[in-house]
């Protein structure tokens, strides 16, 4: 059996190196989704009065069963990718 397509392989992978750990960049990441939390939004509301309101995402409202999940699935157009669902159809 021919193993050089799979030596080859590992020669390519044997010269990489992870990418190096950006720490302000995932801290400013992880802050940011945080915040978008339900219990930031719960403390905001508790600290004045409203909380600020998050885009509903229409995937996340089918597979919840949310209470808008028509106007979701209109959204998406009948696709669960949602690069796809985002694009205009051409339909000459």
């Amino acid at each position: 059996m021919d193993e050089s397509f799979q030596l080859r392989g590992k020669r390519l992978l044997n010269g990489r190196r992870p990418a190096p750990l950006d720490h302000e960049m995932l801290s400013a990441a992880l802050t940011a989704q945080q915040s978008a939390s339900a219990a930031a939004c719960a403390q905001a509301r508790a600290a004045n009065g409203h909380a600020p309101r998050a885009e509903a995402d229409p995937l996340t409202e089918i597979l919840l069963a949310g209470s808008d999940w028509r106007e979701a699935a209109a959204a998406q157009h009948g696709c669960f990718n949602r690069a796809e669902a985002g694009r205009r159809l051409n339909l000459r």
